[in-house]
């Protein structure tokens, strides 16, 4: 009986946690949800080429150049499409290169370009200077100006670079880039319409009119080393930040073009940045900036993995799920960090992957475009516990087997060789199980996770015996009999997971988890023929507890300490043939284990 008992009894270890390796602030990062899609591929109607630059109006309307199809598009804030900039045959302004987007107070529109200049004096060829500019449209999208960042109607010093070209009368002329026509710039509006311009390190800023008001250089003392611009911003105080991508900071300058501080430092913790290249200025004083840290969140499934599954994620013998999270920080005006704000894309939707996010609207709605397809799809700040950061997975099971079992023997020289057999078993087995597990990831760091498994198994296995000269055997040779056997396990569990340490080179996490789980299990063998009284009753009651936690003290090395405590019961009964009480039991177990140890590798 302590053999059988120990066949089926089966110890479960786990560990407890120590409270003290957890971090207690577990800040609950603001999520985005999507909301919204619109454009396309195409030269239509609200449809882009592939050189893309985004802006946003004061009530919201969304601004975009479309470099390639030569087109300045506007749409609501709902993504409808609402007018679009086109150049025709006897518009007064040319679209050249068109880039960089801002929208003023008024909803004036200001699209960075180049221009053509006649240098004055210049005859039999003319001369033109080629030179970045500003085009001006009012609300409504009618020309208003073209601003050059700088004065271009003077002969420059730079004849050598001059490239043959027509003028407007097809006659032969001379056209002088001025530096470099394959540059970026950048380009912001404050609140009272001055236009800030980055080109080539330095900053032009223009007043209402497109009259040169300052100009400074963005690299000066203090700003601690060459200033690598991704994107800037105006605040609505006058401040001008400046993305420093390759410094990984923001970089900040006075209304007077004066150098106040940088923040920022390489990491993907709060504060630090890896390549910021967004920043927006929020309508209630905040910034918001972008970079490119991304976190891949795996959630394990308990599905078994498929041979045709589409989702190319094993672990082992089961799938896993990843979803990924892109990161946005909010400061201050002065640069001190107030939150972090993730934004979860689905698990396994590989169209997500290539997402660019192309702009920072003024309430903090996120715009990704979609390069493959070219439509924008928006994403807006939500504060809904049961995001998509929320995981949940049932699964339910239910199998029958079915065993029939007949042996004739050989040796007993009947006459029923091969016609009848000596021996017949038949086994039923059913079996129920159903998993169900819920998780919720805190931010890129934290998540929690509650599972439930309960399963229920049944088996009757019933012998017969044929007696000699019995035509109808089954159930009347004294030793047929049936045995029924069932349980129920039922498991409950509670994770707690902390990643520490995202990086791919020098990964690291910390898990506390623990457990509880009971089992009742009832076992009963009869014998079939009423002249035999012999009966075996067997039932269980089984419990166990436990938890633990292991935590990586480096990537080579970690301490796991375990606690379990099992107890329980059984009794039995034995009846013989004869009717008589042959045995009776009971038993009572309860242990408690603990172990604490380092696992590593050289």
């Amino acid at each position: 009986m302590k053999k059988l008992l120990l066949k089926m009894l089966k110890l479960k270890i786990l560990t407890f946690s120590i409270l003290l390796l957890i971090p207690f602030h577990l800040s609950a990062a603001q999520e985005f949800k999507f909301v919204g899609e619109f454009g396309g591929k195409g030269e239509g109607e609200a449809q882009f080429a592939k050189t893309l630059f985004m802006a946003f109006g004061p009530d919201g309307a969304i601004y975009i150049t479309d470099t390639d199809n030569f087109k300045i598009h506007k749409f609501t804030q709902t993504g409808e499409f609402a007018f679009d900039i086109e150049m025709t045959d006897s518009s007064e302004f040319r679209l050249i290169n068109p880039t960089a987007i801002a929208i003023g107070i008024d909803n004036s529109i200001y699209v960075m370009d180049w221009m053509l200049q006649h240098i004055s004096g210049t005859e039999n060829p003319k001369i033109f200077n080629y030179g970045p500019c500003v085009h001006k449209f009012d609300a409504q999208g009618q020309f208003i100006a073209s601003y050059p960042i700088q004065d271009f109607s003077k002969k420059l010093n730079n004849l050598e670079a001059a490239a043959p070209g027509l003028d407007s009368e097809g006659k032969y002329a001379l056209i002088i880039p001025q530096g470099d026509t394959k540059r970026e710039f950048l380009l912001a509006v404050s609140a009272h319409n001055f236009l800030y311009v980055y080109n080539d390190g330095l900053i032009y800023v223009l007043d209402s009119n497109g009259e040169p008001f300052i100009r400074y250089p963005i690299t000066q003392p203090g700003t601690g080393q060459v200033i690598h611009p991704a994107d800037m911003a105006v605040h609505e105080a006058g401040y001008l930040y400046i993305v420093d991508e390759k410094g990984h900071r923001v970089v900040q300058y006075s209304p007077s073009g004066r150098f106040l501080r940088a923040f920022g430092e390489y990491g993907d913790a709060g504060g630090q940045f890896i390549k910021p290249f967004r920043i927006a200025a929020l309508k209630d004083g905040t910034l918001l900036v972008a970079d490119k840290a991304k976190y891949l969140k795996d959630f394990l499934s308990t599905l078994l993995k498929r041979l045709d599954d589409p989702t190319p994620r094993y672990d082992g013998y089961v799938k896993s799920f990843r979803y990924r999270l892109h990161r946005i920080q909010r400061f201050t005006t002065d640069g001190a960090y107030t939150q972090k704000l993730l934004v979860p894309f689905q698990r396994e939707v590989e169209t997500d992957v290539s997402l660019q996010l192309k702009g920072i609207d003024r309430t903090g709605n996120l715009y990704y475009l979609n390069p493959t397809v070219l439509r924008f799809r928006k994403y807006a700040p939500t504060k809904s516990l049961f995001s998509s950061m929320f995981q949940t997975e049932l699964k339910l099971r239910y199998t029958r087997d079915l065993h029939d079992i007949e042996i004739d023997n050989q040796d007993d020289l009947d006459a029923d060789l091969y016609t009848k057999s000596d021996f017949d078993e038949q086994i039923i087995q059913d079996s129920a199980g159903v998993n169900f597990t819920v998780s919720y990831d805190f931010n890129e760091d934290y998540r929690l996770a509650l599972s439930n498994q309960l399963s229920f198994f049944r088996m009757t296995d019933t012998s017969y015996y044929r007696a000699q000269d019995f035509e109808d055997f089954r159930g009347t040779f004294n030793q047929d009999d049936r045995a029924t056997e069932s349980s129920w396990d039922n498991r409950v569990q509670l994770d707690f997971t902390w990643i520490r340490d995202h990086s791919v080179y020098n990964y690291r996490e910390a898990r506390v988890y623990a457990y509880f789980s009971t089992i009742r299990l009832d076992f009963i063998n009869d014998a079939l023929d009423r002249s035999n009284f012999r009966l075996f009753d067997f039932n269980a009651q089984l419990s166990d507890w436990g938890g633990g936690i292991y935590y990586d003290l480096s990537k080579t090395f970690r301490l796991n300490f375990e606690i379990t405590h099992f107890f329980g019961k059984n009794r039995y009964t034995y009846v013989d043939e004869t009717k008589v009480l042959y045995a009776t039991g009971f038993q009572q177990a309860d242990t408690i284990r603990a172990v604490l140890f380092i696992n590593g590798f050289f």
